[in-house]
């Protein structure tokens, strides 16, 4: 939400309809590729969604 605030080229994105900026979701990358995502909700605030996809993903990356 943060990046899409402040990226000129992204601040349109919360006006495309049923697209939803919300934090808890990471991108998942090959390289500089993104090839997936991990997005969590239901924690009380945003970034602790966020957190515990990160942590997901580096269990995920670490195996």
């Amino acid at each position: 939400m943060k990046n899409a605030q402040t990226n000129a080229g992204a601040e349109n994105l919360r006006d495309i309809p049923g697209f939803l900026l919300l934090a808890g979701g990471v991108p998942v990358k090959s390289g500089e590729e993104v090839v997936g995502a991990i997005g969590v909700g239901g924690a009380p605030g945003g970034h602790l969604d966020q957190q515990c996809a990160l942590t997901a993903l580096e269990k995920v990356l670490t195996k």
